[in-house]
């Protein structure tokens, strides 16, 4: 419970302790070039220092303000008519205000809140509050004040509580709660991504139009989004970046049912940082070859069980590694709680690698590295680069995995046992991500020896035939109940999970493929990634919406979705010699009674 003391604080309080604290100290720290933002900012930041304290309550020993302005067009069509569009522009400010000390402060603690509060009934460290989209140094300088003014009790008060829970607990992991990192000013600014209203329009009217090809799909629709995040960045340990993030954004779903009513359904992503990273000619192609799969797939068989060797290829390799295994190479801390029962609810998805560090995580001919400095892997567009991250630290290539064995895990600057720094991997404020995730093979095979060894796996096994998966579905995406509901329940976040799959072959020993419908891999793990038997030469680049272990943290955190990022992977084709597939299993609902009525002529 909060001490009595500090329920007693008002905002009328701490408002007169900031009036009667003298002039403004912050001219002092605003730099030649700075824009009225970030100079607002930085005085705001200097006073705060200087005079910030309630009584004789602890004044803060850290203080990091992160303006983002976000600039947006975006448009929707289905069947070749406008859904909607728009132009949108906004302005948010994100306070961190520690007190305490480096060793023991008020964040890493999981505070429940009656009734809501601005934050929610759940409350982490960290906030946002909206900006005035006008530069007007006297407004932005007040509305600084007041979030750090609310930031700085919510720290009073979840410090407070925090040593009081301690109080009554042992503390499990001798760690500081926050790191120390070298101060930068990084500037990080690319070319701005442009379009058009009218021309956002027109593509996506030109391809959902496409879908007026296809009977054998019952609904679809095509989004585009190109965004420009503008980020500004100051803390009190002398840190300050800009940051100029575009990005573009297409995706084309499509659905339909088979014959005995199973629903079926598959997308197209792609993703850039201009509008010249998307190519209409070729996004037309794939949304025609993805109809072609669509009919094809009302068409194809069940497959009852399967358990036996298994490739898994492209997009559906570098999804399952994306969904299953990445999540475990974070540092994710597990929050202090006051209530037992939250403190489990947040510690089921938050179970990484971080205790096997040290150990082979996977085959000895595999290396993984997260490197944010590329901008393209074999002249293929990556889009999970930065040069500095939320927190203000420098980016750089950290090597995870080298020969199978786990180095360590990517970091923020709340440590974890054994990692005491950060690796630069928070670019979305959230706790540690993935930027460019890298998977190489030392002793890669060409796709045709990769599958003779499947089909000798088979020969061996005695089986009927094996299995090529070929597209697994994004849950951000194509969200199956399954893959979702297995986020926010034990094993979640990269635990076990069924895992839907999009298409899948059976592959027989003279070469030839059927394919299935509606199967799911089930009782995948990250540690099934140990017993892989080969890997490809061949690597697909793929850049897909990306949750982490911690993505709790974008829905409590103030920030709204900000847990979900574009990143991107590049993975191997993967040979398992023993995973399980079986038939989805749920309601079936019921196909269509009338035909199509465009196609019912």
């Amino acid at each position: 419970m909060p001490s009595k003391r500090l329920s007693r604080i008002t905002t009328g309080l701490l408002s007169l302790v900031l009036t009667l604290s003298g002039p403004l100290l912050g001219a002092a720290l605003s730099e030649p070039g700075d824009d009225t933002v970030m100079k607002a900012m930085r005085d705001e930041l200097a006073r705060s220092m200087a005079k910030l304290q309630l009584n004789s309550l602890s004044k803060p020993y850290f203080i990091s303000y992160l303006v983002t302005e976000t600039t947006s067009t975006d448009a929707s069509a289905t069947f070749g008519s406008l859904l909607g569009s728009g132009q949108h522009r906004t302005r948010r400010l994100t306070v961190v205000v520690r007190v305490g000390d480096y060793a023991l402060d008020n964040t890493n603690f999981l505070a429940l809140r009656m009734p809501f509060g601005r934050m929610g009934m759940v409350r982490m460290s960290g906030g946002s509050v909206a900006l005035p989209l006008e530069d007007d140094y006297r407004e932005i300088r007040r509305q600084v004040w007041l979030a750090t003014d609310t930031a700085y009790k919510e720290a009073l008060e979840d410090f407070s509580r925090k040593r009081a829970v301690l109080q009554t607990q042992t503390r499990s992991e001798d760690i500081p709660d926050f790191t120390r990192e070298e101060a930068v000013t990084i500037t990080d600014v690319m070319p701005p991504a442009a379009v058009k209203q009218s021309e956002a329009e027109a593509m996506v009217r030109t391809l959902s139009a496409i879908f007026t090809e296809m009977a054998d799909v019952y609904s679809s629709s095509t989004h585009i989004e190109v965004i420009n995040n503008s980020l500004r960045y100051v803390n009190s340990e002398g840190t300050s970046f800009t940051r100029l993030e575009p990005g573009v954004m297409f995706t084309a779903i499509a659905k339909t049912q088979a014959g005995d009513g199973m629903p079926l359904e598959d997308f197209v992503g792609a993703y850039g940082r201009s509008m010249q990273d998307l190519s209409q000619q070729d996004l037309a192609a794939r949304i025609r070859a993805m109809g072609v799969r669509l009919k094809e797939l009302r068409q194809a068989p069940l497959i009852e069980r399967y358990s036996g060797p298994v490739l898994i290829e492209g997009q559906a390799a570098a999804e399952l590694f994306s969904g299953v295994f990445a999540p475990k190479l974070l540092a994710v801390r597990r929050p202090i709680s006051e209530n037992p029962q939250l403190g489990m609810f947040f510690a089921q998805p938050t179970e990484t690698f971080l205790d096997r560090i040290g150990t082979r995580v996977l085959p000895n001919f595999l290396n993984v590295a997260d490197n944010p400095l590329l901008d393209d892997y074999d002249q293929v567009r990556l889009v999970g680069g930065y040069k500095v991250d939320e927190e203000g630290v420098r980016a750089r290539e950290t090597q995870l995995i080298e020969k199978g064995i786990l180095k360590t895990l990517l970091a923020s600057r709340d440590p974890v046992p054994g990692i005491m720094h950060s690796t630069g991997n928070n670019p979305g404020g959230t706790g540690p991500t993935p930027s460019n995730l890298i998977v190489t093979a030392g002793k890669g095979l060409s796709a045709d020896e990769i599958k003779a060894d499947l089909l000798r796996l088979v020969k061996e096994r005695g089986k009927e035939y094996g299995v090529i998966v070929k597209r697994i579905p994004n849950p951000w995406l194509v969200p199956s109940v399954s893959q979702i509901m297995s986020m926010f329940m034990p094993g979640g976040a990269g635990g076990e999970r069924g895992e839907s799959i999009i298409a899948a072959f059976k592959v027989f020993p003279d070469g030839h493929e059927e394919l299935i419908r509606n199967a799911e891999l089930s009782g995948v793990t990250a540690a099934t990634f140990k017993d892989i038997l080969a890997a490809s030469k061949e690597q697909t680049v793929y850049s897909a919406p990306f949750a982490g272990a911690n993505n709790f943290s974008g829905m409590f955190s103030g920030r709204g979705g900000a847990g979900i990022q574009i990143l991107s992977f590049v993975v191997p084709s993967f040979l398992f010699e023993d995973l399980t597939l079986k038939k989805t299993t749920g309601e079936i609902p019921h196909p269509p009674v009338a035909k199509h009525p465009y196609f019912d002529k």
